[in-house]
């Protein structure tokens, strides 16, 4: 649950905290911003407590002496927490919705609230709500803070056993990060990474961490193939095995559908390998690489993985290597639009070499009727067409077509004679698309 509200107790506490931001897109990040270690991340923390007592604190995970975690101690106070003294660039939640966190609470079905409020107002704030599940075991909670207003909300706190008295109750926290709230899936349009709309956490690596580099610039040449106005860019080291990830963690691919990669590369020459690897989040070692050549030097292309070979629902991480098996240092290239795509759903203009991803169309006229319409669609591509009509209940009624189509436009008519005024549904339906619109029969 969401609310708007004010935890007051807190409000007279923030004076003191930092100005340094901290931004979750930066390469590397997962998406975390507390693990607590400290030294490390530079992160420090306040308590929240209506007496003003210290009742947080970091210290050496029992169960594991290389871990730090944050132990929180509860008071008689009912509106108790802890706070991260720094700010964040402000959140935007279009990709990643949720706020999450690892647990280890006292009891089951206690309420913890995660709070994201304005450093300049902190009485501007929006909290969500989340129950634990288990007890003296850890657990994960997801706060869902989808359709809250982007660049508005810069700082977080949180507030275990909210709105109870309890005293001298210790919980323990870890792995505190903004993600999607579990793990992800391939979008409808196949798009991974473009780096303008579409920006997961990412990471990269070299054999030395040092001549090596991945950043986001803007757009060298915007040509038609690539019109974006962001791209990343890799600067190669002189290792052979160097590259990026998604840094996070899918749903095993189903790739029995969706078994093409494809990237837009700027790359320095033609006849350099670029690799687009499958494999398990656990275990890197576990996995499937596919490899396809440059043509062009220093113009942008678009790469295509064939993947219809690899195992389906396996799978779980996806990385990327530009120059495999190179050794040239600081060779430049862009990378942009990394997508899995069904090969049947998509057509490259050879001209332009621009990916074009086929959609269904389909309108009725007259509407409202009585007693019969025309259902006119066009099939971009060959396919099996199914049309069925719905009442508001979602019960089916009637079939109208369910055969192979060859491309172009076509027309059904429904007669509605055996039914009764009111709001029907049609749907049209390929193996690659779906449109749903709504009629009205009006006797």
């Amino acid at each position: 649950m969401k609310y708007v509200i004010v935890i007051c107790s807190f409000v007279l506490m923030l004076a003191a905290a930092s100005t340094a931001q901290i931004d979750l897109l930066e390469l590397n990040s997962f998406g975390t911003f507390a693990d607590f270690s400290e030294e490390e991340e530079e992160r420090s923390w306040s308590s929240i407590d209506c007496n003003g007592a210290e009742i947080f604190e970091i210290l050496t995970d029992p169960d594991d002496e290389a871990n730090l975690i944050g132990v929180f101690t509860s008071t008689s106070c009912t509106d108790e927490g802890f706070a991260l003294d720094q700010e964040f660039v402000p959140f935007d939640f279009s990709l990643h919705t949720h706020m999450s966190l690892d647990v280890y609470a006292p009891a089951a079905d206690l309420k913890v609230v995660f709070k994201i409020f304005s450093s300049a107002d902190p009485e501007d704030a929006v909290t969500v709500e989340a129950m634990t599940t288990v007890a003296s075991e850890w657990d994960t909670l997801n706060f869902d803070f989808s359709g809250t207003e982007a660049g508005r909300y810069n700082r977080v706190s949180i507030h275990p056993d909210f709105g109870e008295a309890t005293e001298g109750v210790e919980w323990l926290f870890d792995n505190i990060r903004k993600d999607r709230g579990g793990l992800i899936t391939i979008p409808g349009d196949g798009m991974l990474v473009n780096f303008d709309t579409v920006r997961p956490y990412l990471h990269w690596w070299d054999c030395n961490s040092t001549t090596g580099e991945f950043i986001i610039v803007e757009n060298p040449i915007k040509d038609g193939i690539n019109p974006s106005d962001s791209c990343g860019l890799y600067f190669t080291s002189d290792c052979q095995w160097e590259g990026f990830a998604i840094a996070e963690k899918f749903v095993p691919l189903d790739l029995s559908v969706n078994s093409q990669a494809r990237v837009k590369v700027l790359a320095p020459a033609p006849d350099a390998q670029f690799m687009f690897k499958v494999e398990l989040w656990e275990d890197s070692g576990t996995n499937v690489e596919t490899t396809v050549t440059t043509t062009v030097a220093d113009e942008w292309e678009e790469l295509i993985f064939d993947l219809s070979g690899v195992q389906s629902d396996f799978y779980t991480k996806i990385a990327l290597f530009p120059d495999f098996l190179g050794t040239f240092e600081d060779d430049e290239w862009y990378i942009d639009d990394v997508m899995i795509t069904d090969p049947d759903n998509v057509a490259v203009d050879d001209d332009a070499r621009v990916i074009k991803v086929f959609t269904l169309s389909a309108i009725n006229y007259p509407n409202p009727f009585n007693p019969s319409t025309t259902i006119s669609y066009e099939v971009p591509i060959s396919s099996n067409v199914k049309i069925t009509v719905f009442d508001l209940a979602g019960r089916e009624l009637q079939t109208l077509v369910d055969r192979k189509h060859t491309p172009g436009e076509h027309k059904v008519q429904f007669d509605a004679s055996n039914l009764a005024s009111g709001v029907y549904f049609y749907k049209v339906e390929t193996s690659y698309d779906a449109v749903v619109n709504k009629v009205v029969l009006m006797r």
